[in-house]
């Protein structure tokens, strides 16, 4: 396996699936400094359509600190970005305190019309799932 910083300077490539390999090796890597990386990654314009395996490699970590950034792919991004979100989110949830938080940024999409099918359904879901659980409604 590569040297992480090899791996970290090969989410820059303009090559998605120089890109993704890296971000696969990141994961099997588990080094949280990888984290922020990813992110960077994600969240670049050109990278908008290649984005599924760079988020996917983020359900290895805790992704605590991160919630309202997933919230926000979760809500936003095409289908397999929606789905690795929630899915990261779902296990991220541990708390009322992280429940709350979800909430929180959640409310702020409710009244959104222009969320995609499947995104709406995803603000449904974890509007759900962090009303449940015990977690107190915020």
């Amino acid at each position: 396996m590569r040297e992480l910083q090899a791996l970290i300077q090969d989410l820059e490539s303009p090559d998605s699936s120089v890109r993704d390999k890296a971000a696969l090796d990141l994961m099997d890597i588990q080094d949280a400094s990888a984290v922020e990386p990813l992110l960077r990654a994600i969240a670049k314009p050109e990278n908008v359509n290649h984005r599924g395996t760079l988020v996917y490699a983020l359900s290895e970590f805790n992704c605590e600190a991160i919630l309202p950034e997933l919230v926000e792919l979760a809500l936003t991004g095409n289908y397999e970005v929606c789905a690795g979100a929630c899915s990261i989110i779902e296990e991220s949830i541990t708390s009322a305190e992280t429940a709350n938080l979800v909430q929180a940024q959640l409310k702020n999409f409710v009244s959104s019309t222009q969320l995609a099918e499947h995104n709406q359904i995803a603000l449904q879901h974890l509007l759900e799932l962090t009303s449940s659980n015990g977690w107190p409604a915020t």
